[in-house]
Formats: structure tokens, sequence, C-alpha cells
């Protein structure tokens, strides 16, 4: 009597052999676009809970509509004051996300290489 292997456990083998072949190219590609994308909108969100755009566009504005020269004077200042405040945030949140994406691009080959070290140092040691 000869033994068959059921074509579903072939496919499955298969499937699951291609995916992990496949999942490097895959991680520096599509999920790479998708790290792009989430990047994107987190910075744009930021900027706009920031505010930083209404901030530059009202930094000649006179705050309370007072038109005096010592109110535009201070109004400037206060604006120009929180527009460097804003900024400096807006600096400090695209550092983190420039952070997130360097430990996106290691993460892969530096879990392989841990992988392959302890794997080699388990039946080694």
């Amino acid at each position: 009597m000869t033994s068959t292997i059921p074509f579903g456990t072939v496919k499955l083998v298969l499937e699951t052999v291609g995916r992990g072949v496949f999942f490097p190219v895959w991680w520096y590609t599509r999920g790479l676009l998708d790290i792009l994308k989430f990047i994107q909108g987190s910075i744009k969100n930021q900027y706009i809970n920031l505010g930083l755009g209404v901030w530059l566009a009202n930094l000649f504005v006179p705050m309370y509509g007072s038109t005096d020269w010592a109110s535009r004077l201070i109004s400037f200042f206060i604006r120009l004051f929180m527009v460097v405040v804003r900024g400096l945030a807006m600096f400090f949140w695209l550092i983190i996300m420039l952070l997130f994406l360097i430990g996106y691009l290691l993460l892969l080959p530096v879990s392989v290489f841990g992988f392959l070290f302890h794997f080699v140092g388990f039946f080694f040691a």
C-alpha cells in the first residue's frame, strides 16, 4: 500500500514556505510604503494639532483687534515665540518619526541576526 500526501498539505507547506521567503521582500517594499504613509499622516496630524499653520498665517495680525503700535509689536513677538516653540515641538516629532523609521529598517536584520546567533549557539554551546 502506497502512502500519498494530501494535496491540501502540500499546498499549505508551499504557501508557508513561499510566504516565509517573500517576507523580507514585503518588509522592504509594501511594508515600508505602509510605514512611510503612517509617518506622513502622523507628521501632518502633528502639524495640525500644533496649529503651526494658523500661528504662521496670523503672525502679523494684531491680537484682540488692537491696532496701536505697542499691541502690534507685543502680538508679533508673542506669536513669533509661539511659532518657535511649536516649531521646536514639530522638529522633535520629526526626529521621533525618523528614529521610528530607522528602527523599522533595522528590525528585520537585527531579528534575523539574533535568531541565527542564538540558534547556532544553542546547538554548539
